[in-house]
Order: C-alpha cells, then sequence, then structure tokens
C-alpha cells in the first residue's frame, strides 16, 4: 500500500500566474515515465484568453515526485493566501495538481504562498533552463 503522505504518481499539474502585466501557466503532463513541462503566456485576444507556448522542456517522471513531494504539494491542499494588508501589486497564484491517482490538490494566493512555493517555482525554472 501507498503512503498517503507522499505523492507516488501524477497525472497533471497547472500552476496559473498572474500581475499586473503578464499571466503564465505552467503544465506539467505525465506521458509513461516521462513528464512534459510547458510554459505558456496567456494573451487576451479576440475577446478570449489564448495559451501562446514559450517553453518546453521534458523531464523524468521519478524527478517531478521527488521535487513535488521535497516542496510539499500535498500539504498546499486547500491554501488559500489573502493578500496581506497595503500590499497594492505583486503575484497571485492558483495551482491543481491530479495526484496519487485520483487526488486533487488545490492551492490558491495572492501575494501570500505556501511553504516551499519558491522552491517550487525555482525548480520549474531549473528544468526549463535545461
Amino acid at each position: 500500500m501507498f503512503n498517503k503522505r507522499k505523492i507516488h504518481s501524477f497525472e497533471k499539474l497547472t500552476l496559473s500566474l498572474s500581475g499586473m502585466r503578464i499571466r503564465e501557466e505552467y503544465e506539467i503532463v505525465r506521458s509513461g515515465d516521462k513528464a512534459r513541462l510547458s510554459r505558456y503566456t496567456v494573451v487576451y485576444s479576440d475577446g478570449e484568453d489564448n495559451r501562446r507556448l514559450e517553453q518546453r522542456a521534458e523531464a523524468d517522471c521519478d524527478e517531478v515526485i521527488g521535487i513535488l513531494n521535497d516542496c510539499g504539494i500535498l500539504q498546499w491542499d486547500g491554501f488559500y493566501g489573502k493578500n496581506p494588508p497595503g500590499v497594492l501589486d505583486g503575484t497571485m497564484f492558483s495551482l491543481e495538481a491530479e495526484l496519487n491517482d485520483g487526488r486533487t490538490v488545490r492551492a490558491s494566493g495572492s501575494n501570500n504562498f505556501p511553504k516551499h512555493y519558491h522552491d517550487f517555482t525555482n525548480a520549474l525554472y531549473e528544468i526549463l533552463r535545461r
């Protein structure tokens, strides 16, 4: 039996970021023993949001699962980080992840992030830089 406190598999993870001038989405999709990481810019045109692929990279699923566990993504479930008083600009995020054969993790915040959030985004940037 699998440890319910650890991630052992994933299907898809989407991290959406928005600020004053930019909207981005990071998407990780499992394909066999590989994971495809894509970074999109979301642009508004013709009355709708459209995703434009900016970068794509591939990693081993085990590497991605290691990152998800190291960053404690399961503990993010239900996180809602309210904007701190007096902060007028910054970044909003939302995350949705399909993990462990059917479990969905959702988190969001505005200038307020769960523990290890920046470690997680730095790991995504590193995979895309390779």
